[in-house]
């Protein structure tokens, strides 16, 4: 089955936070791993053929930032240069990743292009994937849901024929590495491009993308979920924007990045200690959805507990302290579709004066989606009670915004009504009343 891809333009972009479908721009937890359970692969790749040389890359002819300007990761508030590993441009790691361009970087990892000396085809695909995206994650990060996660889906896709399963970001080997605070955890992972959230801050304006791409985003969004739930048996917990990618058919957008490191090589701040580099630019090209990010994937169905979700995608029944399994999925996709062609999220979750609430995010709920059926309630009613009566009619101490229905958010769509419909299956108060992904799949806003 040939999967819905996402053209893009020819325009400049960092490639650090984002992929997009611009198909129509134009027109209670599961395991984690210590780091000693960390292996060195997970046996995607082939028998190794033989080792490329690493290249030299250039010590001059670039423009150098002054120390005392902030850049990249400096700029993040809690920023501590002894958690991160100090990587440098052309530097190998585990023998085999050739570091080439700087992709990007969060809080808790830096993100890397590298080049594999050893291997240049994996087994699952056979096609062509010399780059590999390197992940190296700040020397305090000492457990990962990533690398039981990743053993489940090597395992599942040794059989598997879903559809959905070249949706899903795949890790190419796992391994760790000391510096000199510590030692980090390095994921080797398929190569991407782009955060579909990045796309629209670069491309759009924040304005969000056209009706007909949103819906191919979402196709093979649902068709990553769908696999995850039924065959990975897997909660991924943390669905939005950020964490869909854009993939790549082939390596000539990466050999260019590669080479322009060489003809023209990226501004760097250079200390005694550490080089911090810019990320690179990219010229985006077709390619599938990724799913992506499974740092808070939990294993099985449950029922799970705790908080989970970014905080203005969490479900009611994260909120209502109710246990919670695939559903939560769901509601994250119907929230993710919202963002995609609104170019904002549909709740805010927060008070006046910029802070989070849940009372505040619970009368938004109410506004958009009218008032949870009591049953829902009745499952804690000792947290329900905090924002409701003894009858379970709303407390005004929090006023419900009535004018953010879900009719009035919506303001792009000249013929809203199947959205809408949609919206209100996938944002479901009861999760029991969500859809699965693969019935969401046969919506006719998606068919339409």
């Amino acid at each position: 089955m040939a999967f819905a891809r996402l053209p893009f333009s020819s325009s400049r972009i960092y490639s650090h936070s984002i992929p997009s479908l611009h198909a129509h721009l134009l027109a209670a937890r599961s395991p984690s791993w210590p780091l000693s359970r960390l292996g060195t692969s997970l046996a995607l790749f082939s028998t190794a053929r033989p080792r490329s040389e690493p290249r030299t890359f250039p010590t001059q002819g670039f423009d150098v930032i002054d120390k005392d300007q902030s850049i990249e990761e400096e700029d993040m508030p809690e920023y501590n240069p002894d958690h991160f590993y100090p990587v440098r441009l052309g530097e190998v790691f585990n023998g085999r990743f050739q570091i080439v361009a700087k992709l990007g970087f969060g809080s808790s990892s830096t993100i890397w292009l590298t080049r594999d000396l050893d291997v240049t085809r994996l087994t699952v695909s056979e096609r062509d994937h010399q780059y590999v995206a390197l992940k190296v994650y700040i020397h305090n990060s000492v457990e990962h849901r990533e690398l039981p996660f990743y053993e489940r889906l090597n395992a599942v896709l040794l059989t598997s024929k879903h559809v959905g399963a070249d949706n899903v970001r795949r890790l190419m080997a796992s391994f760790q590495v000391s510096g000199p605070h510590g030692s980090h955890i390095v994921l080797a992972l398929q190569v991407s491009q782009m955060s579909l959230r990045d796309m629209d801050t670069v491309f759009m304006k924040g304005r969000g993308f056209d009706e007909d791409f949103v819906k191919s985003a979402i196709k093979e969004l649902l068709q990553a979920v769908d696999f995850l739930h039924t065959e990975a048996q897997v909660v991924h917990t943390d669905i939005h924007p950020g964490n869909l990618l854009l993939g790549l058919e082939d390596n000539s957008l990466f050999k260019k990045l590669e080479d322009n490191e060489f003809s023209n090589p990226v501004p760097r701040k250079e200390l005694p200690d550490r080089n911090i580099y810019f990320s690179r630019l990219m010229k985006p090209k077709v390619g599938p959805l990724l799913l992506s990010d499974f740092g808070e994937v939990r294993l099985g169905a449950g029922p799970h507990a705790g908080d989970i979700m970014p905080i203005m995608y969490r479900a009611p029944e994260t909120l209502l302290y109710i246990q919670w399994s695939y559903p939560v999925d769901i509601w994250s996709v119907g929230l993710t579709a919202w963002d995609l062609l609104e170019g904002r999220t549909l709740f805010s979750a927060r008070k006046e004066d910029g802070s989070f609430s849940d009372g505040v995010h619970l009368s938004e709920l109410i506004a958009a989606l009218g008032p949870p059926p009591a049953d829902l309630l009745n499952r804690h009613r000792k947290r329900a009670l905090e924002y409701w009566n003894e009858d379970y009619k709303w407390d005004e101490f929090v006023p419900i915004p009535k004018e953010k229905t879900l009719e009035a958010a919506e303001t792009k769509l000249e013929d809203k009504t199947k959205f809408l419909a949609f919206m209100r299956r996938a944002l479901a108060w009861d999760p029991n009343d969500r859809p699965t992904a693969k019935e969401l799949l046969k919506d006719p806003w998606l068919s339409s």
